[in-house]
């Protein structure tokens, strides 16, 4: 999935002109997307080659094919979460963050296969 910044929203939810890793008018591959009640957001790959996490207010989908990695996961909270799978597993995240060597793996792996489906034709 490709998306397009057409507007940029700061951490507050307010607008701004600028912010670093993010310029309206240039696309970013999505990595994952989830949403909960209270929150929703994209995981894209921004200016800086970093993964962050942003608004979806903020973009518009200039390709929606979904990665062929994604899985989905609707759990008990009401969450609803597209990704790798391995990220989806309940506890990746603090892993990840963490540095488990297995969760770093995984990171990596399905970052690849999400940017891997983006050549692909």
């Amino acid at each position: 999935m490709l998306v397009r910044c057409v507007r940029i929203i700061d951490a507050f939810g307010d607008p701004v002109d600028t912010y670093p890793g993010m310029t309206v008018g240039r696309s970013y591959p999505v990595l994952e997307i989830s949403y909960w009640a209270d929150a929703f957001y994209v995981r894209v790959v921004d200016d800086e080659g970093t993964d962050s996490i942003w608004s979806p207010e903020m973009f518009e989908t200039v390709d929606g094919r979904i990665p062929s990695c994604w899985s989905v996961a609707l759990d008990s909270d009401g969450s609803l979460r597209l990704a790798p799978r391995p990220w989806l597993r309940h506890g990746f995240w603090t892993d990840q963050f963490s540095s488990e060597p297995a969760a770093l793996a995984e990171y990596e792996q399905g970052r690849a296969a999400v940017l891997a489906d983006l050549t692909a034709d």
